[in-house]
């Protein structure tokens, strides 16, 4: 009965998890709480403490890598100038690995876990999309705390987050929206699906953020790349029709308001040309003055949540701001989440995903995170994190002898 409860807190948490702005204490979100009660009754649920010593513990490959990002977190919280900000950023980390991990790998074992969670995923996903094309096309501020502004020099986004999320949090949807289309017989699902990815690509695009873009297209190559290891038969009718319809939409949002796409465009533009974005320029500054800090003493850093105030601005990528604010140990725990989950993803590709596309398609969401990550300055957001995990713990389930195959 608690594993079945802990399991539906779960989906009411998926389902939450876009909402980042709903908080109840701090950065403590409602959908921090749901998982943190699905964890409880898991521990309840376990009389002899199989899950806390099995699968919070002694099976989870990211504990060894979390309690080395940790001693170079302690070692460098003396140096913190806020040492609660950087106790609140350390404990959002821990929670991830620490609770959430835990719970995904103790209560997802089956493909229809798998599907409930993309579903609770996609609507949310669908819902925001669609608020916020409708205020680039009505021009209505709903405010920059609710469900969607055009702030940012007319860049879309949502719950005060910068551009970049929103657009992460829709594209992480699109593998499963494939994946529906792949499997699903019914063409009334394949429907739903084809416009479900096309308003969300939609929306991704308003966020004129450049990660998104190269995220987008990294996932596609990789997807199409894996499809074609697997030797599943592409049907190009399909992608031909999905094209067309884009294109279609494209036009006559274009022939509607001439200045829909002008500050996409203008941002596109400079992927190439580094030196013609001011905020590309000044992020490679960054980097070179924390590389400063970081010569100065390479084995402590300044504190979690603390280098801003000595380079003005967070530097965009987890692994340099995990050595600048916790050290040496800072950056091989935190470079280890990466590498432990990019391994397991290797090892799928190995194995042809197990003729699972469900396993596949969370390992192209997988390496979207990755990858897009590198581009972030705080870098232990759940709502991105928690889809990724969601790939190794299922992926982990193939290990299970008998396991069968979709």
């Amino acid at each position: 009965m608690f594993v079945t409860l802990s399991r539906n807190l779960l989906y009411a948490a998926f389902l939450l998890l876009p909402f980042t702005f709903i908080r109840v204490f701090y950065n403590l979100t409602l959908s921090d709480i749901l998982i943190t009660l699905s964890f409880i009754f898991l521990i309840i649920s376990n009389a002899n403490n199989h899950f806390f010593t099995e699968t919070v513990l002694l099976k989870n490959k990211f504990l060894i890598p979390l309690i080395i990002f940790s001693i170079g977190f302690f070692l460098s919280l003396s140096k913190s100038i806020y040492p609660i900000e950087s106790l609140t950023a350390y404990l959002q980390v821990a929670f991830i690995f620490l609770i959430a991990y835990p719970v995904l790998a103790e209560v997802v074992t089956a493909e229809k876990h798998i599907t409930t969670i993309a579903v609770f995923l996609i609507i949310p996903g669908v819902l925001l999309s669609i608020i916020m094309i409708m205020l680039k096309i009505f021009s209505i501020d709903m405010g920059i705390d609710l469900l969607a502004a055009e702030g940012w020099r007319g860049r879309l986004t949502y719950g005060g987050m910068e551009p970049s999320i929103p657009g992460r949090i829709m594209l992480q949807n699109i593998p499963f929206l494939a994946v529906f289309i792949l499997l699903s017989k019914r063409n009334s699902i394949k429907i739903i699906s084809a416009f479900a990815i096309l308003i969300q690509l939609l929306a991704v695009f308003l966020t004129s953020s450049r990660s998104g873009f190269l995220i987008f297209i990294i996932g596609f190559i990789l997807f199409a790349f894996f499809l074609y290891q697997s030797d599943k038969k592409i049907k190009f009718r399909y992608i031909l029709s999905t094209l067309a319809v884009s294109f279609f939409i494209i036009i006559s949002l274009i022939n509607l308001n001439d200045e829909f796409y002008q500050r996409s465009f203008e941002r596109y533009g400079t992927i190439l040309q580094v030196d013609k974005s001011g905020s590309s320029l000044e992020r490679l500054k960054i980097i070179d003055e924390g590389f400063n800090y970081i010569n100065r003493n390479p084995f402590t850093g300044l504190g979690m949540g603390n280098s801003f105030l000595y380079t003005e601005i967070n530097l965009h990528n987890p692994i340099l701001i995990s050595w600048l604010e916790n050290g040496i140990f800072g950056l091989i725990g935190f470079s280890a989440f990466y590498l432990i989950l990019l391994f397991e993803g290797f090892k799928c590709y190995t194995k042809k995903f197990f003729g699972n596309y469900f396993l596949l398609g969370l390992a192209v969401v997988m390496v979207m995170m990755v990858f897009g990550d590198m581009f972030m300055a705080n870098s232990y957001k759940r709502v991105l994190w928690l889809p990724a995990l969601l790939f190794f713990s299922y992926a982990k389930s193939f290990s299970i002898p008998g396991k069968s195959l979709s």
